[in-house]
């Protein structure tokens, strides 16, 4: 996970996703087994039933079922594949970026001198301020 800078890894059984393991899941296992966790089986540390979303949901149905299940990654999986995950950040960073397209959108309506100050502070929250 630290070489590949991604917080989960999705277990696969057979190309078939059946588990996650991310880094709540490292923290917690830590915290209550200790660092010889580090060399038990995947099988054993991962989380499992694995939720998953198709990808021709909408953004509204991963974030319902992120908020129910309490989870930060879905895995998008299609006809039993992985075919990616969708994560808080993801969801954050593209409801941030229209907010921001809509905020441009509303300004192009006002004078001028209002438009300039307006866009002064669109871009204290805009996307590109993101980490």
């Amino acid at each position: 996970m630290k070489e590949a800078k991604v917080g989960c890894i999705v277990v696969l059984e057979m190309e078939r996703p059946v588990g996650i393991f991310t880094e709540r899941d490292l923290v917690r296992e830590v915290a209550e087994r200790g660092v010889e966790v580090l060399n038990r089986q995947m099988d054993k540390v991962m989380s499992r039933p694995l939720a998953t979303i198709l990808p021709k949901a909408s953004v509204w149905d991963a974030i319902a079922l992120m908020g129910r299940l309490g989870i930060r990654r879905l895995p998008v999986v299609e006809k039993g594949k992985l075919v990616g995950i969708l994560t808080e950040r993801d969801i954050f960073r593209l409801i941030l970026s229209q907010q921001h397209l809509l905020l441009e959108s509303v300004s192009e309506s006002m004078p001028a001198a209002t438009r300039e100050q307006f866009r002064g502070a669109v871009g204290l929250f805009g996307p590109e301020k993101l980490p």
